[in-house]
């Protein structure tokens, strides 16, 4: 039985309090009986006499003897207070990000009506000095999504990668996912640096990833490798990386950014007067991604490929893929009880005690 926070382990004892109404009900009825003469020779004087405290307060005793075994029948009905431990097993799922930084992913091609509408009012050349344009960038864009995937997540070693000219682990695998994000946050600065930001090597990418994945235990290995380049810089060719991928039993979810064609928001530089300012330009062939390449990582390895030309597109991208990669948690729960009964005894001794002593002392009667 359970009351409030406390377990019962024996409440049947609590019927032992039916006695008490019938231990009041004997008192009354004895008290109310019992008679005593006192001769006097004057009738009179003792009429005048009050109660004196001791007669007021005569009923304390047996109180105390009644508190005394309420105490008593509480503790033997054992109270417990409960505390309920939960241990959870997971088959965890160890996640590498591969992140593309090179130049390119600084390109404004995802932007929406709106945001393009509001970059365009801004001052052209003091965003361009600042850096501030690239949280609406491929790469912007891609940080703000990640880290909402990584958030997501409970109970699996994620790590980052990132790629341009060179690859390098900026995270290992980690529970730690608020140092991760941090980290991950960081990384816009390594597109800015033209030891990186030059070309994209995502043959490199991909193995420096599987480097950290190759003694994991985990029962799912993951790669998402995000990119929107051709490679053109890996000393170890895309196709080879995806082998070792297959042969480590890791599967590859392969992400290509950025448009296809059309138009997008770049800085154009006045050749006479140096001023930077808004303007539009196309999308080259050139500026594509390898889809084949791509496409055949993913199948090699048994992933998927996808494609994303927007944040919402990103968004929907990294939300399958949390879903196909779901932890597998059992929880096992048990209670422990303590042990609350001692109170209860050492409240009712003292209780008795004190009826002892009052009854002997203040209140002794007098047959």
């Amino acid at each position: 039985m359970d009351i409030g926070s406390l377990h019962f382990q024996n409440p049947e004892a609590f019927w032992l309090l039916l006695l008490v109404p019938v231990l009041i009900a004997s008192y009354i009825y004895r008290n109310r009986r019992r008679k005593s003469t006192i001769k006097f020779p004057a009738l009179a004087i003792a009429k005048k006499a009050a109660p004196s405290n001791r007669v007021r307060f005569r009923h304390i005793v047996p109180a105390l003897r009644l508190a005394a075994l309420c105490c008593f029948v509480v503790a033997l009905a054992r109270p417990q207070n409960a505390m309920e431990v939960e241990y959870t097993s997971t088959d965890g799922v160890d996640i590498m990000l591969a992140l593309d930084i090179s130049g390119s992913m600084g390109t404004l091609d995802m932007l929406t009506r709106a945001e393009q509408a509001k970059l365009g009012v801004m001052n052209a050349e003091r965003m361009f000095k600042s850096g501030n344009y690239w949280k609406y960038s491929r790469l912007g864009y891609a940080q703000e999504v990640i880290a909402e995937f990584i958030q997501k997540r409970h109970s699996d070693r994620i790590g980052l990668s990132a790629f341009g000219s060179r690859s390098m682990t900026q995270c290992p695998l980690t529970l730690d996912y608020g140092s991760l994000l941090e980290i991950l946050k960081a990384s816009g600065d390594l597109a800015r640096d033209s030891v990186y930001a030059s070309q994209t090597a995502i043959g490199d990418g991909l193995m420096n990833a599987l480097a950290r994945l190759q003694k994991s235990e985990a029962k799912s290995k993951v790669v998402v490798l995000l990119t929107d380049g051709r490679d053109n810089a890996s000393l170890v060719p895309p196709m080879r990386a995806a082998e070792v991928a297959q042969s480590l039993g890791v599967k590859v979810y392969t992400i290509g950014v950025g448009k296809k064609k059309g138009k997008i928001l770049s800085f154009q530089q006045n050749p006479w007067t140096g001023e930077i300012s808004w303007g539009e330009r196309d999308i080259t062939p050139e500026e594509g991604i390898d889809e084949n390449v791509l496409k055949a990582i993913a199948l090699k390895t048994g992933g998927r490929f996808y494609r994303a030309e927007n944040k919402e597109e990103l968004e929907r991208i990294y939300s399958e893929i949390d879903e196909l990669e779901k932890t597998e948690i059992e929880t096992i729960a048990y209670a422990r009880y303590a042990e609350k009964f001692y109170p209860w005894l050492l409240v009712g001794a003292l209780l008795i005690l004190l009826e002892l002593l009052l009854a002997n002392t203040r209140f002794v009667r007098i047959p």
